[in-house]
């Protein structure tokens, strides 16, 4: 990673799945993964989805339904070129992007929520 590149870390329950999400959402490569991390390459931008160690990961009852974060500090977006494949890939991978704008993009009708697996909100732009 050059040090002139922005980049950011999505730490995750399943480090293995999140990551599967975001290479087949975003059209990504993975440049690095172990059982800790795996450093996903975007263009201009590297995404490190990395493991909650053991210890510190919070309780999740099974079966039920993953509540989605919309409340934290950053929310990453992401340009797709495609919305409709976007939409497909992340329902096939456990999550979802919204049908319509947020009520407070106002008219930018290219820019739509979604959550990945785990619950993360993320948004896309066409373009």
């Amino acid at each position: 990673m050059s040090r002139k590149q922005v980049s950011a870390v999505l730490f995750a329950r399943d480090q293995e799945k999140v990551a599967a999400f975001y290479l087949a959402l975003l059209g990504a490569t993975a440049k690095a993964s172990d059982a800790h991390h795996t450093v996903l390459a975007c263009v201009d931008f590297h995404l490190v989805v990395h493991q909650i160690p053991a210890h510190l990961m919070p309780t999740v009852t099974p079966g039920e339904p993953v509540q989605r974060r919309e409340m934290s500090a950053i929310r990453l977006d992401f340009p797709v070129p495609d919305l409709n494949h976007a939409r497909r890939e992340a329902l096939r991978l456990g999550g979802r992007i919204d049908e319509q704008p947020p009520p407070w993009a106002g008219g930018d009708s290219r820019f739509f929520l979604g959550q990945d697996p785990e619950g993360n909100v993320f948004g896309v732009k066409i373009g």
